[in-house]
């Protein structure tokens, strides 16, 4: 089982794109099959090598590795649909289509199919190509030919037929092909067109299938009609349902459609969006959400790939990193949260010993929901006396909650509190002997502590600060 991904390097690496790359690797590493990367850069002017960089990135970040491809070479190669053109690929094809007679060259000139075009919608009926020059005899050809006239290579689409395929998502699809036009094969500029390059390359590369989404599934009729002309045998092909945004309409950026690399940089979990992005049109077999690279491979299977769309969440995939990251140990979080810091920051918490950032670290985990947000919330640990000074200037504590910040420091005076547990201990009994909840003690310390009305766990910070900076910044806020 061979399965490609075959993306144009005319843009960054985006979720839908992204989608039909994770499916195709998950299938293939679902069946021992090999999984290949083929960049179809013919579009020359848009393609760029920073996009092609972009791609391999957010693939790697991913982990979905690569069998074969440009960088891994193989026995199929060139990956690259520019380097195949070079090396005369799509000409011999292309030639072998004129002499059968499935292909013929076409030399209307733009403004000439734009009139056809124009004629068919006022006579209000589809428009179909002409074959104005499938008609030329061959001595006016290769007049037209050596006298330099621009041309097109056009297939001719058989019109008194009908072409099916078993979709291995959706079942049998059937077109009828007398409303299909001839479509280019090999443009006026020598590139190969999209149908054309994708069937010569896929059956060169011996692919056995492909999942892609279901835009594709209109250039169907056109690459089987490809494929049979040249006498080859097709892929099976299985079409993707879209991504939607929340609102049900087709994604983009506004629900969160931005390059792959982006979410990176965000701080989400290469896990945790491999996992989501799994879901999104596709179930696993039990209620279980939370899978592993080797559970969703393990699970996956085309039967239960959705037909209708998927809706891309932006919380829904933000929650489920949260889970993630609170699955971490302390160890492996602090390690990751301090690519997110920036450097006078990592600078100043350098400046407490290692099990005290540690320990703010792991006050955090349950409020971190990406990485790229740790630094917010650490703040309050390291915080300097003149930025506290400032945020606690203007908090008015009331005479209950003064009675709280009081209760408090007479009971810390006659504990011996040293961690977090103890320290919660000593809030609970607080709640007891004032027979309060604990947001009414929990607010007043944490105000009197931070200068912040929310923050990560309470206990936690009492016991990152020592005692006398505890006592002392209470103490103060009841003067």
């Amino acid at each position: 089982m061979r399965l490609r991904f075959a993306p144009s390097p005319t843009g960054n690496l985006h979720i839908g794109t992204l989608r039909a790359a994770l499916f195709n690797w998950l299938y293939a590493k679902a069946n021992g099959g090999t999984f290949v990367l083929r960049i179809e850069d013919t579009d020359l002017e848009r393609s760029d090598a920073q996009y092609e960089t972009n791609i391999v990135d957010g693939l790697d970040w991913l982990g979905l590795t690569i069998d074969e491809g440009p960088t891994q070479g193989g026995d199929y190669g060139s990956y690259r649909q520019s380097e195949r053109i070079k090396a005369g690929v799509y000409d011999e094809k292309a030639k072998k289509l004129l002499a059968s007679g499935h292909a013929y060259y076409c030399f209307l000139t733009p403004e000439d199919i734009e009139k056809e075009k124009a004629s068919a919608i006022k006579k209000g009926i589809p428009y179909v190509h002409s074959r104005r020059s499938s008609d030329m005899s061959e001595e006016d050809v290769n007049d037209a030919l050596a006298s330099g006239k621009p041309y097109a290579i056009r297939f001719k689409m058989m019109s008194d037929r009908e072409i099916t395929f078993k979709d291995l998502v959706r079942g049998d699809i059937s077109f009828d092909c007398s409303l299909l036009s001839d479509f280019v094969l090999v443009k006026s500029d020598g590139t190969p067109s999209y149908n054309f390059a994708v069937v010569v390359d896929d059956a060169a590369m011996a692919i056995t299938h492909v999942i892609r989404g279901e835009d594709h599934i209109s250039n169907m009729p056109r690459q089987l009609a490809i494929y049979e002309a040249l006498s080859l045998q097709a892929p099976q092909f299985g079409h993707l349902p879209m991504i939607l945004g929340p609102d049900k309409s087709k994604l983009s950026k506004r629900h969160g459609a931005t390059a792959i690399t982006e979410y990176r940089d965000r701080g989400f979990l290469s896990e945790a969006f491999l996992n989501y992005l799994a879901l999104l049109g596709w179930s696993p077999t039990g209620e279980q959400e939370i899978l592993s690279p080797d559970e969703l491979i393990k699970q996956f299977s085309l039967d239960r790939v959705h037909k209708s769309g998927a809706v891309f969440d932006v919380q829904k995939l933000t929650w489920m990193n949260g889970q993630y990251l609170r699955k971490l140990s302390v160890d492996v979080l602090y390690s990751l949260v301090m690519r997110y810091v920036s450097a006078d920051f990592s600078q100043i918490m350098q400046g407490y010993d290692l099990k005290k950032q540690h320990l703010a670290v792991a006050a955090i985990q349950d409020n971190l929901d990406v990485l790229s947000d740790a630094m917010s919330y650490l703040e309050v640990f390291f915080e300097r006396d003149s930025a506290y000074l400032d945020l606690v200037k203007d908090q008015a504590f009331t005479a209950d909650q003064c009675l709280v910040l009081k209760t408090f420091l007479e009971l810390l005076e006659q504990s011996d509190a040293d961690s977090m547990d103890d320290y919660n201990a000593l809030l609970d009994a607080v709640c007891k002997k004032l027979d309060l909840g604990k947001g009414k003690v929990f607010k007043p310390i944490r105000l009197a502590l931070t200068g912040r009305g929310s923050g990560p766990n309470i206990g936690a910070l009492l016991a990152f600060f020592e005692d006398d900076v505890i006592s002392k910044r209470l103490g103060d806020c009841l003067d």
